[in-house]
């Protein structure tokens, strides 16, 4: 059985194993695999830790469970502009993650769904995200949802402290009218 609920920070561990799992398998052709070996989720968990502690609304992190055991995690708020401004008129989809082995099980759209749900609750309408360009499976996700390429993009430099690292392009996806969705 699929549930989504808000994350609490007593979740903070399986938020970040289910994280670094999910980037190791959905990144392994964009980044360095030194780079996703390194993760360190005790590192991740405490970062995690903070954000649930410290977020005011419309921030909110959500958990996917599957039959108890979290699968997945979607983190909303205000969208973060380039100069670190949040936008108070716009909501953003900052993260969604969930481990391989629940793709394509109904995780991520019961996530995706609950985040715009509570981004439009609090009157925002229009909702950003971003995205790797080199993910073509995301992108068809997020397109099934109504979210449209709207031009933006940027370069990422993750990884960049490792041997053939590259900038990660992302490319900006707009969710026009959320309360609608």
């Amino acid at each position: 059985m699929i549930s989504v609920r808000p994350a609490t920070v007593g979740d903070s561990d399986q938020i970040a194993r289910a994280h670094i799992r999910t980037w190791q398998a959905a990144y392994a052709h964009v980044l360095p695999a030194a780079y996703l070996a390194s993760f360190d989720p005790s590192v991740w968990a405490e970062r995690r830790r903070r954000q649930i502690a410290e977020q005011t609304p419309p921030d909110e992190c959500f958990v996917g469970e599957f039959n108890d055991e979290i699968v997945g995690h979607a983190t909303v708020g205000r969208f973060r502009g380039g100069s670190g401004v949040r936008d108070p008129a716009v909501g953003e989809i900052i993260a969604i993650y969930v481990v391989p082995e629940h793709w394509s099980s109904g995780v991520g759209p019961a996530l995706l769904r609950t985040g715009i749900d509570h981004l439009a609750g609090y009157g925002l309408g229009e909702i950003r995200l971003w995205v790797v360009a080199d993910n073509p499976r995301a992108r068809r996700f997020y397109e099934r949802f109504g979210f449209v390429a709207d031009g933006g993009s940027r370069l990422v430099p993750v990884g960049a402290d490792y041997p053939d690292a590259m900038p990660v392009e992302h490319i900006r996806y707009t969710l026009h009218d959320a309360r609608h969705a």
